[in-house]
């Protein structure tokens, strides 16, 4: 069950939205644009909120089918964390890409959520205070993971131990942006200015 779970993850992982969408529907290349990431951030930075948009889409989409095709083979729910395993591993490092992916976030959200949604509720809310408080995109998705994770093992050992490879995983994916943040150079993001800028709210002076 374990294995096969992998197995099936890693495949729909393998299945990078940013990619498709990029070398289909605009004829580009997002590993050789802006950050190089192929994942929502960078499409969505590179190529307009629009692309950003349908990438996150359809990185939920392939988590979400991936994980209600394990669930439906395998009842036991540490199933659902086994699956997420391998989409976080073929997602950040497909084999069709030469093992360059994107960073797994959208993939551990989804993961988290349907796992256990109240824990992944509370960690994403201290997450996005981080976001709104630390004004970068780096810090906040790692908090999100090491705390649901910590939690996890103090409740499953055995889900905290797959969680905790999904953390390091990220951390591996996230260690040039955390050395930014550290070194004082992460980019900024202005979370709240952004949402005050769509309702139409002037910025105080």
């Amino acid at each position: 069950m374990r294995l096969w779970s992998i197995i099936i993850g890693y495949g729909f992982g393998c299945l990078l939205t940013a990619v498709l969408i990029c070398r289909f529907a605009l004829h580009q290349d997002p590993t050789k644009v802006g950050s190089g990431n192929p994942g929502t951030a960078n499409v969505g930075a590179v190529f307009g909120k629009k692309w950003g948009i349908l990438t996150c889409i359809g990185d939920i989409l392939k988590t979400l089918i991936c994980l209600l095709i394990v669930h439906c083979f395998f009842s036991d729910s540490i199933a659902l964390l086994y699956a997420g395993l391998g989409l976080m591993l073929g997602h950040c490092f497909p084999f069709w890409e030469h093992f360059h992916g994107g960073k797994g976030v959208t993939v551990a959200v989804i993961v988290a959520a349907l796992y256990e949604t109240p824990v992944a509720a509370v960690t994403l809310l201290i997450a996005f205070f981080l976001l709104i408080i630390l004004q970068n995109l780096t810090v906040p998705p790692i908090i999100f993971i090491i705390l649901f994770s910590l939690y996890e093992f103090l409740t499953t050992k055995e889900a905290g131990i797959v969680l905790l490879i999904m953390t390091l995983v990220m951390v591996y994916k996230f260690r040039y942006d955390l050395r930014d943040f550290f070194a004082g150079k992460g980019k900024k993001v202005d979370v709240l200015y952004s949402i005050k800028k769509k309702l139409g709210i002037k910025r105080d002076n």
